[in-house]
């Protein structure tokens, strides 16, 4: 899958992103999209602390707000 394809399959099925973990002041985020009916794709987000500014973050977000951050 190219990452306008991704792109597209997390405004379409919109997936819900997980923190996994900071660590080394990155915040570590991942997802789920389907791929087609018998496959699915983990998608990870890797969100800078610096990135963040005055913006919240939580533990479960739409990951289509994390797609700048798409690994």
């Amino acid at each position: 899958m190219e990452k306008n394809e991704i792109k597209k399959a997390l405004y379409r099925q919109k997936p819900n992103a997980v923190l996994n973990r900071i660590y080394q002041n990155i915040m570590y985020y991942n997802a789920v999209i389907d791929v087609d009916s018998d496959n699915a794709r983990n998608l990870y987000f890797e969100v800078p602390v610096d990135d963040i500014g005055d913006a919240t973050f939580e533990v479960l977000m739409d990951a289509k707000l994390l797609i700048r951050w798409l690994k």
